[in-house]
């Protein structure tokens, strides 16, 4: 596995060790279990659904996950204290060494689209591409980098995946969502990845009464499409400008623009409760 985590720190089998020193992820495999949380102002966003997701792709892998989310928690706040940063992913790794679980816990680079990126859209394209289970998330490189290669030959900023039969399911590192026909659809529970956001994002458009139809598009269809949008930890909601040749006039699409609107409220309602909670918390102490 690849020496990735950044800043001054990381934690191995709850130990804090120095980033000078990542042996240790030369003897992680692409077996390995992981979940990339957004830490905003030094808040873990929407921890208890990422927890949750982490433990889903255990148990569907057949893997118990002995560590609590209560030491998980501790440990990212270690490391934003220790390292001194409060915007940035941070990547929990689960694996298996010499018959006991090893769990990491570390700051990855994150690059957050900047305030242009969101106003003019992103570029992405059509990979054909299939993830083998799409519920569960381990750290096998090499569908990434076939992906990645694809992306920066284009200078596409996502990839969305088409099956054999032409049919859209998700980005590489996304969850889509299109607008068409006065509705929002997007593929299926099951069928994709469960990504945090867009869990979110589904309860937003309830809430704002827009319809959400559960299907997945074909690439013919892309004609037709009123706009698009992509969900993801680090994105949040990123509207689409274009995909391969075609123009797509997402970022003045007034239904994308209240479920950002919307997604940003949720954010900060989740910081501040959870920064309430822990001023609570070291009151009690």
């Amino acid at each position: 596995m690849k020496q990735e985590a950044v800043s001054e720190y990381f934690i191995v089998d709850r130990k804090l060790r120095a980033t000078d020193d990542m042996k240790i992820f030369d003897r992680i495999g692409g077996d390995a279990l992981y979940e990339v949380v957004k830490v905003v102002d030094g808040i873990p966003l929407f921890f208890e659904a990422h927890m949750a997701r982490l433990r889903q792709s255990g148990k569907k892998s057949a893997i118990e996950i002995q560590k609590k989310d209560a030491e998980i928690s501790e440990e990212i706040a270690a490391l934003v204290q220790k390292n001194r940063c409060d915007h940035i992913n941070v990547k929990l790794v689960r694996t298996e060494l010499d018959g006991k679980e090893i769990f990491l816990t570390y700051f990855i680079r994150s690059e957050y689209p900047g305030r242009n990126v969101y106003a003019r859209g992103i570029h992405t394209i059509l990979f054909r591409g299939e993830r083998e289970n799409p519920n569960i998330k381990t750290v096998s490189a090499s569908f990434r980098e076939r992906v990645q290669a694809a992306r920066e030959k284009t200078g596409a900023y996502e990839a969305l995946l088409t099956d054999r039969n032409g049919y859209i399911s998700e980005g590489s590192r996304s969850n889509i969502f299109f607008v068409k026909g006065g509705a929002i659809h997007t593929p299926p529970a099951g069928t994709v990845l469960m990504g945090v956001t867009r869990h979110y994002v589904m309860a937003i458009c309830r809430e704002l009464g827009i319809t959400v139809n559960e299907r997945t598009l074909h690439r013919d269809e892309l004609t037709d499409i009123e706009g698009a949008f992509i969900t993801g930890t680090t994105v949040d909601v990123l509207p689409i400008a274009s995909i391969d040749h075609r123009k797509i006039r997402s970022v003045s699409d007034l239904r994308i623009q209240k479920i950002i609107k919307g997604y940003e409220k949720e954010i900060r309602f989740y910081t501040e409760m959870r920064k309430k909670s822990q001023a609570l918390h070291l009151g009690q102490r």
